[in-house]
């Protein structure tokens, strides 16, 4: 991982990108904080794992139904017994 600042990534951005699968991550930092970060990828990386994995929304999303009772698999009724998925669902 490095940290370069917005200015040096400005100036020389096709070199931070062709050095990406090389170097790994770039924070990039302005007045001193972290700003954005330059992730490398290719065909392998799942993009939307990814992208869920640094959203706060999707967390507190699934924090939220974590947090629910669940029922296990095994207590599930029988897919065609509509008033017991009924009685499930109160």
């Amino acid at each position: 991982m490095r940290i370069e600042s917005l200015r040096e990534v400005k100036n020389n951005l096709s070199d931070f990108i062709d050095s990406l699968a090389e170097t790994g991550l770039v924070v990039v930092t302005k007045n001193g904080k972290g700003a954005p970060l330059l992730i490398p990828i290719d065909e392998t990386t799942d993009l939307e794992s990814l992208i869920l994995s640094n959203s706060p929304k999707f967390w507190s999303l699934y924090d939220r139904a974590a947090s629910q009772k669940r029922t296990p698999m095994e207590d599930l009724p029988d897919p065609d017994d509509e008033k017991a998925w009924k009685k499930l669902r109160r």
